[in-house]
């Protein structure tokens, strides 16, 4: 059961390292599910064959923090936005679990290396595809990436999240190839790939990876020579040669290979007007609203745009994240979820080195073998999370599922790596270990009955909007169907399916089919907007659905209620006036479309603005008073 729950677990590793690559959950549940099933399995075997014993103070201040992101994900204003970060959790605490219990082992732990080095020659590969000119490269037909030209991604949307994903591999990999015992050739293809992968850094431009690497690549450093100082001495000046001259000479050749890339990027985007410091001040404003509890899961959806900073540019798109996952938590979970994440990762950060404090006074002294997978896995894990927290102040790679699960492993190869002492031996705290038990079998029960219902209605509404795409309105209104029926507490499908049937009406359309049009897409919305009424774009639809049922006055109170969630925008203020156009009150249509030029957050290029609609009542009025005018002619004509 136990190798079982391995396979399980390896398996589900490598689906959501191909899948699980972006920041929506459909692609994330084939891996929910795999992991799903790891826990399981690894809890029906009650007692596990566990080695070493994990730290329980690690495991406390793990089960602390999921629990509670977990209550606050539950008691989120909006339920589809706290799933997203519902799943991720669970599938990071079913991976911690099972890494600190039935993978405790150093030969397994080095099977998950050896899923990470598979997935980085797929995406180093995928990379390659879109370095050939294919840059909306995804691996799953009929979808592609949407991330702009010019830097790779591999599997991932984001090559900021590739970056992060290869430094993760990268330091555990280094790891491995100085201390692991592993043969002489295993290292050289491990120098190889590590050069590779820092290459399809370079290749990402992603400059706070950067900044992470060399975070990482000083701790890697000082904890490799601290070891070899207290275990082999005489090896030591050799070591700090050999760091310098490759470490040295490979940064500098890769700098210079991709020096161009570097210098393009930072001319295109200069990191002093970065739009990273706009996104900011509206994560902070929305902190503001509940400083100790946060607003809710991944509310910034919806706070980025509320509390915009009026200083960003017209033309900047709407940011989903705050690009600083401490902000993100400061304002979806607050203070409280913050201090939870830096105690969890002190706790766990403070045991690996102490595990290296062990192996330098009792292990060596005893073995005097300097060759030791825990002491790879140890110090690789070490410095990738260090590598890891310093990018995570730019960005959020913690919300990309892969990224967050082998996050979750590097804190349960800490928790438990591999220490057996009496002098060291790890303090007991009762009933722990049955509570962790306990809640990884709810959580590993959780992503599976997930997986099956959740995933397979975003699979019908995946299928719905690939088939809108084609022009095939009635089989994916049908599709469309079958996904709110299975996941009706779902904002997202409710406010697809109402837009879909609004986009399916026609101008031949018979009387009676056009009112049941009308009449269902006005029900769909209407359950979008209970189901989510902090979004202004789903208050929009609903106006349009209103103002068609001939609900005028429930349709301006609904562009209203938009107007007060994008105060800045001009999408809300152009529907504005397109709903007193459509009543031909043109003179407050005028003022609205006046109003709308005067926005801080302009439509894009090439969809409805408020330019056209104003040309356009401009020419109604003028056909309008030409109409008067000769009908006040016909009039005195015929006196």
């Amino acid at each position: 059961m136990q190798k079982l729950a391995l396979i399980f677990f390896l398996l589900g590793l490598f689906v959501t390292g191909l899948l699980g690559t972006e920041t929506r959950l459909l692609f994330f549940w084939p891996g929910c599910l795999l992991l799903g099933m790891a826990g399981v399995v690894a809890v029906l075997q009650w007692r596990l064959r566990v080695r070493f014993q994990p730290s329980d103070w690690c495991l406390l201040t793990m089960l602390a923090l999921a629990g509670y992101v977990g209550w606050r994900a539950w008691t989120s204003p909006v339920e589809i936005y706290a799933r997203e970060d519902g799943a991720v959790l669970l599938a990071c605490f079913v991976a911690y679990m099972l890494t600190v219990t039935a993978v405790s082992q150093s030969k397994w732990r080095l099977g998950i290396v050896c899923v990470l080095l598979v997935l980085v020659a797929g995406n180093l590969a995928a990379g390659w595809l879109n370095f050939r000119g294919r840059w909306d490269f995804h691996l799953v037909p009929g979808f592609s990436r949407s991330f702009q030209p010019g830097r790779i991604g591999g599997f991932f949307n984001n090559p900021n999240h590739l970056a992060a994903f290869l430094s993760f591999a990268a330091f555990l990999s280094a790891g491995v190839m100085l201390f692991a015992r592993i043969h002489i050739a295993s290292r050289l293809l491990l120098g190889f790939g590590i050069l590779a992968m820092l290459a399809g850094v370079m290749l990402t431009v992603s400059r706070a990876v950067l900044l992470g690497l060399a975070a990482g690549g000083v701790v890697f450093v000082v904890l490799s020579l601290w070891i070899v100082w207290r275990t082999r001495r005489p090896l030591f000046k050799w070591l700090v040669l050999a760091l310098l001259l490759v470490g040295g000479g490979a940064g500098s050749a890769l700098y210079k290979a991709n020096e161009d890339s570097i210098f393009m990027r930072q001319m295109i985007t200069p990191v002093g007007t970065d739009v990273r410091t706009h996104i900011w001040r509206a994560a902070l404003a929305q902190h503001a609203d509940a400083p100790w509890t946060g607003v809710g899961a991944r509310m910034f959806y919806e706070g980025g745009i509320t509390h915009r900073d009026p200083e960003s540019s017209a033309l900047t798109g709407d940011s989903l994240f705050a690009h600083s996952e401490y902000l993100q938590m400061m304002a979806d979970y607050g203070w409280i979820g913050l201090a939870l994440v830096v105690l969890a990762v002190l706790v766990h950060l403070l045991n690996g080195l102490r595990f290296l404090r062990w192996f330098a006074a009792e292990r060596f002294p005893t073995t005097g073998m300097l060759g030791s997978n825990a002491l790879a896995l140890a110090i690789g894990g070490i410095s990738a999370l260090v590598a890891t927290l310093v990018h995570a102040a730019f960005e959020f790679h913690a919300h990309i599922p892969i990224t967050a699960v082998i996050g979750a492993i590097l804190l349960g190869l800490l928790a438990n790596p591999g220490i057996e002492s009496e002098t060291f031996r790890p303090r007991r705290i009762w009933g722990l270990r049955v509570l962790m038990k306990v809640a990884l079998l709810v959580a590993a029960a959780a992503l599976v009955g997930g997986a099956v219902a959740f995933g397979t209605a975003d699979a019908y509404a995946a299928c719905a909007r690939l088939q809108n795409s084609r022009g095939e309105t009635t089989k994916a209104l049908r599709n469309f169907e079958h996904a709110t029926t299975m996941d009706p507490r779902n904002a997202v499908l409710a406010y697809q399916h109402g837009i879909a049937l609004m986009d399916s009406i026609r101008q031949d359309m018979m009387k009676d089919t056009y009112l049941r049009t009308v009449d269902a897409s006005l029900k769909e919305l209407t359950r979008a907007t209970a189901l989510n009424p902090y979004n202004y774009l789903y208050h929009l639809a609903l106006a349009d659905a209103q103002d068609a049922a001939g609900k005028h006055d429930a349709a301006l109170q609904s562009v209203q209620r938009a107007l007060a969630l994008a105060p800045l925008y001009e999408e809300p203020r152009l529907a504005l006036g397109m709903h007193y156009h459509r009543l031909r009150q043109f003179g407050q249509a005028e003022s609205a479309y006046l109003w709308a030029g005067q926005a801080r957050v302009l439509n894009p290029e090439g969809t409805i603005n408020w330019r056209d609609n104003y040309r356009e009542l401009l020419r109604q009025t003028a056909l309008e008073a030409e109409k008067e005018r000769a009908a006040r002619r016909l009039q005195q004509q015929g006196r």
